[in-house]
């Protein structure tokens, strides 16, 4: 069975028309993330192996550690030449969640996959609405814009970072976690575009009270 977006992951999206990146300047972070066409450079058959990990300071406060692995299997091609159908191995064992397979995805999942898990974990930690976070995050992002990065064996790179809950009046509730940053690398050579994304809150000293890590391990056939 096929599935398309669910609610909280279409929310996240910003436009469905393909947007295509220039060479000559850095783009917008949301034409980056959610506006430009990232399956384009995968095919049927492929598999994309992400790496996920989660670090918490205080487990009874922020949650257990653990490391897993996502992975994304390309199905088959879509109705444009942009897209994909991409199934979804979302951790393992007592870990899984469901996830897909999507149809005619353009955009990689893996992106509002990882940024729903967050939303939901910080719900569940904070016991608040969903959509306060998913608000926060949308807006930051569509305000922001890339800077360019250097990946190892990618020509070009941008880094995205942003930091949405750092002026928000309910930042006294949020347990440390109002200075959560996100912050996405992207190569767009890359299979899938997406090499990282680390969304991190640190305590006055710097050290780490909670954070959540994707990195792009590789392709198979």
């Amino acid at each position: 069975m096929k599935l398309r977006l669910g609610p909280l992951f279409a929310c996240l999206m910003f436009a469905q028309t393909p947007t295509v990146l220039a060479d000559d300047k850095p783009p917008a972070a949301a034409d980056l993330l959610f506006e430009t066409p990232q399956l384009t450079n995968t095919k049927p058959g492929e598999m994309l192996d992400y790496s996920y990990s989660q670090k918490s300071a205080d487990p009874a406060k922020y949650g257990p550690a653990f490391d897993d692995k996502i992975k994304l299997a390309i199905q088959e091609a879509g109705h444009t030449p942009d897209e994909r159908t991409v199934g979804v191995d979302m951790f393992s064992g007592e870990r899984r969640k469901p996830a897909g397979p999507f149809e005619d995805m353009s955009g990689n999942p893996v992106l509002v996959l990882v940024l729903e898990n967050n939303i939901q974990q910080l719900s569940g930690l904070l016991h608040a609405n969903p959509r306060f976070f998913k608000t926060a995050i949308r807006l930051a992002l569509r305000n922001a814009q890339s800077e360019p990065d250097k990946i190892e064996g990618h020509d070009k790179a941008w880094r995205v970072e942003v930091a949405p809950f750092k002026d928000v009046p309910e930042k006294a509730r949020m347990m440390g976690l109002d200075n959560l940053t996100y912050v996405f690398r992207v190569a767009p050579d890359l299979p899938g575009m997406i090499y990282e994304i680390d969304i991190a809150a640190r305590d006055s000293s710097g050290a780490v009270l909670m954070e959540e890590r994707l990195h792009y391990d590789g392709k198979k056939s």
